[in-house]
């Protein structure tokens, strides 16, 4: 999980405007061909802004299980500053369930005065398992940074 708080002089639509164009963002940036290019989809819902990250044209198919990786956040603008706000997470309603089940087994461990380490192998596990998803993470707000930085340029 990261927590994203970007500032820049960019009005709120040249900024969104930039966000949207993928392609132009990671012009001459280098990615692993195998996974594939990264695509970021950007959805607007009113003051609201959802971006997921897909990789297109790898050996295998990127499905992004669940969710997959996303920011949610919002774009706000006061006295020519810009500032774009919100959460990168990875599957948020699939680590929900793992981590209620990670609390509930801790709560019925103590009750009953002993510990199951099943739910704890199954929360490493799925963090393991989908490890490549969590890399996506870095992607998003790596391309937020070079986005704002391209925006500021023009």
């Amino acid at each position: 999980m990261i927590f994203v708080n970007k500032k820049t002089t960019l009005p709120r639509e040249e900024l969104l405007s930039v966000l949207k164009d993928c392609n132009r963002v990671n012009e001459r940036v280098k990615f692993d061909e195998k996974r594939g290019r990264p695509q970021m989809l950007v959805k607007e819902r009113g003051r609201w802004l959802s971006m997921t990250c897909r990789f297109v044209g790898g050996e295998s198919k990127d499905n992004g299980f669940i969710v997959g990786t996303l920011f949610f956040g919002r774009i706000t603008e006061k006295n020519g500053v810009t500032r774009l706000c919100g959460i990168i997470t990875t599957a948020p309603a699939f680590y929900a369930v793992i981590l209620g089940l990670l609390i509930y087994s801790v709560i019925r461990g103590i009750s009953l005065g002993g510990f199951n380490p099943v739910a704890l192998i199954i929360a490493v596990a799925s963090v393991l398992m989908f490890l490549p998803e969590f890399k996506k993470q870095g992607i998003i707000d790596r391309y937020l940074a070079r986005a704002i930085k391209y925006g500021e340029s023009r």
